[in-house]
């Protein structure tokens, strides 16, 4: 009896072991494959944010491009990855001291397709949006599977969301270069110069064009920035009285320091901007 106990103790003992050892395997699988799961889901939004800033030659140059998406679904099929999601552009850039989205897009419904090679690296192979006017929503379904179809037409209410996710990444940039500001991806305020329409038209449409220094200068009354060849520069459009009660606009390229680059004065004469000397 005393060896069939020790016979039965042992068999137990082995059995535990074994049970244990699989259990051990099970949950080292199990935290295996949520760490590859969540490795490649960070792979793909890092792909689609690439992407996405991919596409900002259509939109005008800010300081840093941003972007938001939320991914809605994805296929795998033949190594190749489709992706469908909302997206949104940004670029950011200061106006009167704010970090604001100066260039960009609101919420896109957009299909993306990427190959992915044997290291899970992907590969952008297509970027495809819908259709402006009257062929968007067509476009829409026949871009996305029908599961689909009413969250992307209702893409307007994730801006908010979009926003946010670009207005953090600008905070980002904002500690890299060691620069406190306000970061707002909405619309800066701004006041308009209080001059004779035709006036107007010559100096921000007719006279920008073979001024550069106009050009960049904002078309409102406050400051823009640009970073050219590594070196900040403000550029200002301010209002203010000649001796003999004229308009005068004047704008200036400043570096940081407030040092004047550049400056050109306008004396308001009726309809017509006279340079001032």
């Amino acid at each position: 009896m005393k060896r069939l106990y020790i016979l039965g103790l042992t068999m137990f003992l082995a059995f535990s072991l074994v049970s244990c050892s699989n259990q051990n395997n099970d949950e080292l699988d199990a935290t295996s494959n949520q760490a590859t799961l969540k490795q490649n889901q960070q792979n793909i939004n890092e792909a689609v944010s690439r992407a996405i800033k991919s596409q900002s030659i259509s939109y005008a140059s800010g300081e840093t491009a941003t972007e938001g998406h939320i991914i809605l679904d994805t296929e795998h099929k033949n190594g190749m990855v489709k992706v469908y999601l909302i997206a949104s552009y940004g670029a950011f850039g200061f106006e009167n001291g704010i970090f604001t989205k100066v260039s960009g897009s609101g919420s896109i419904p957009t299909v993306i397709k990427f190959s992915q090679d044997k290291n899970g690296e992907y590969t952008l192979l297509e970027y495809k949006e819908p259709m402006d006017g009257s062929d968007y929503t067509d476009s829409i379904k026949k871009m996305f599977p029908p599961h689909l179809h009413n969250k992307v037409l209702s893409a307007h209410d994730d801006y908010l969301d979009l926003e946010k996710q670009q207005e953090a990444q600008a905070k980002e940039y904002l500690k890299v270069i060691g620069r406190t500001a306000k970061v707002s991806a909405g619309y800066v305020e701004k006041q308009l110069v209080d001059i004779d329409v035709q006036a107007s038209n010559r100096l921000f449409a007719e006279f920008t064009k073979d001024n550069p220094v106009l050009n960049d200068c904002p078309y409102w009354l406050g400051t823009t920035e640009k970073v050219e060849n590594g070196t900040r520069y403000i550029y200002e459009t301010s209002q203010n009285k000649t001796n003999d009660n004229f308009d005068l606009i004047t704008f200036q390229k400043k570096n940081e320091d407030g040092t004047i680059v550049a400056e050109y004065k306008y004396k308001i004469v009726g309809s017509e901007p006279q340079l001032v000397d």
